[in-house]
């Protein structure tokens, strides 16, 4: 089986990209998040809108996400069950994996990662984005196609907490969900597990 986690706001308890977007570009933060919910640009437009004015470096902007975000409780138990149960965890994020790195790291987690990257300079940030197959249901190149492509043929448990992990979640076998991700599950009327934190995850694998 192939455990695929989302990052932000699911193993990390902060949407770290929303995060610091916030912390040094607020007004084009909200501007880009609101045209997103209006349906007006997709996520990938989103992404590259809300950094694109932060001039902030490197190391400011790992110094406050590994000060400011934490990994949500039972990372360790889920990964160590993980290795013991033939089940391959995955961070799969539409983040920067060199920030996911860096929070991991700071907590003591060695996880793949697939996701976007990030290049910082004077005039602001650019988003190196991840070669992912448009999807026939949402029209962006969200992460469904990817997590398949990480599975080559084996079960699919997909945990998640929002817009970018509708799709994924809906072709996974087992759904772990909160927040956005619950909600559009319950409207869709498909079944998932419910978390706070990686020991619910544990615990609805190991079942």
């Amino acid at each position: 089986m192939l455990l695929a986690i989302d990052f932000d706001g699911t193993l990390a308890t902060h949407d770290t990209v929303d995060w610091f977007s916030e912390r040094w570009a607020p007004a084009d933060f909200a501007a880009a998040d609101a045209a997103l919910a209006r349906g007006e640009i997709g996520l990938d437009e989103c992404l590259a809108r809300q950094i694109a004015n932060i001039t902030a470096t490197r190391d400011e902007v790992e110094a406050f996400l590994v000060e400011t975000v934490a990994i949500r409780p039972g990372a360790d138990a889920l990964v160590a069950y993980c290795a013991g149960a033939g089940i391959e965890p995955i961070v799969v994020s539409s983040g920067f994996e060199s920030l996911i790195r860096r929070i991991l790291d700071a907590h003591g987690l060695d996880l793949p990662i697939s996701a976007h990257e990030c290049d910082f300079g004077p005039d602001g940030m650019t988003v190196r984005f991840r070669e992912r197959a448009l999807c026939d249901r949402c029209g962006e190149r969200c992460k469904r196609d990817e997590v398949a492509r990480l599975a080559a043929g084996r079960p699919v448990a997909y945990v998640g907490d929002g817009y970018s992990d509708v799709c994924a979640a809906e072709a996974a076998d087992v759904r772990f969900a909160r927040a956005g991700l619950a909600r559009h599950l319950d409207a869709a009327g498909l079944p998932y597990l419910p978390f706070a934190d990686m020991a619910d995850v544990h615990r609805g694998l190991a079942g």
